[in-house]
């Protein structure tokens, strides 16, 4: 059944979700702040908006893929003017625990559902409609989603009330955080120990020690040198800094969690922070004189 939805945030996430939305034969009204993507998908079929309380008016579904928690409050905010009792927002973004659950209460006061559907598996899998996605909120609401969500990915998780996605996301990311500084120490030191890089990576992907992180990070980035951001070293410092703080709500030890944390701070003053998560390896290679190239 087509539906009246919206998507704010067309990012190099949401740009492909809401294009799959369009495929799919869904009425689709759209706002970002760059309106080059926005003719991009008007052209093939979307609706433009004016302002965030616009696409609210238009859509009974309204979907986020956004930055931070404060765009994400602020721009739900703004679309609660335009909302209709009954609606339910869903926010792909990354965002913390605390925050969605405040969000949902801000929602709830108009008669919003809000749901957090955080989601994994990068631009290729949004383009592709192969996501990952994690979701928290009322299971009814859920349900009068998920057709929507089914468009976008392939793995959909109800994994209790709001914050649960989030809580989900932020594990996930907290280990792409730890095992991105785990392959830069072990690729950097083989490669300054004399072990030819190229030969290091084919052993190690055939061996205990690989992971979802080298096989994309090596390859990919490293070994041509190219750090064009797929998911920045911004995104992920933000993300494992959300996991550490939920650790400490939690009470958990989270001792590679803060030293990942603080690795990524330091690429990001020195530079890097707008570049891919894979070039947390260069402060390392230039700490120890070496390149990591095949």
């Amino acid at each position: 059944m087509m539906a009246n939805l919206g998507f704010i945030g067309l990012g190099r996430m949401g740009r492909h979700m809401a294009r799959n939305l369009i495929r799919a034969g869904h009425t689709v009204t759209l706002y970002n702040r760059s309106q080059a993507v926005v003719d991009e998908l008007v052209a093939e079929g979307g609706r433009r908006a004016a302002g965030p309380a616009e696409v609210a008016r238009d859509a009974r579904v309204l979907f986020t893929c956004l930055t931070t928690p404060d765009v994400v409050e602020s721009i739900l905010r703004q679309a609660l003017e335009g909302a209709q009792p009954g609606d339910i927002f869903v926010d792909h973004s990354t965002i913390g625990v605390r925050d969605a659950k405040r969000i949902a209460a801000m929602c709830a006061e108009k008669g919003v559902q809000f749901i957090d559907a955080p989601v994994s598996g990068g631009p290729w899998g949004a383009e592709a409609g192969t996501l990952t996605i994690m979701c928290g909120g009322d299971r009814a609401a859920f349900e009068a989603v998920l057709p929507y969500l089914q468009v976008e990915g392939k793995a959909i998780h109800h994994l209790g009330p709001v914050g649960a996605g989030s809580v989900a996301k932020l594990c996930n990311n907290l280990l792409v955080g730890i095992h991105t500084a785990a392959m830069a120490e072990a690729f950097v030191l083989g490669t300054k120990a004399g072990v030819d890089p190229k030969a290091l990576y084919e052993i190690i992907s055939n061996a205990t020690g690989h992971s979802a992180q080298i096989a994309r990070n090596i390859p990919q980035f490293v070994f041509p040198g190219k750090f064009d951001a797929a998911f920045s070293i911004d995104h992920l410092h933000k993300d494992v800094a959300l996991a550490v703080e939920l650790g400490k709500d939690e009470n958990v030890r989270m001792v590679l969690g803060a030293v990942t944390q603080q690795l990524l701070a330091e690429a990001r003053a020195l530079g890097y922070g707008g570049s891919d998560q894979a070039a947390l390896i260069r402060p390392l290679e230039e700490l120890a004189g070496v390149k990591v190239r095949a």
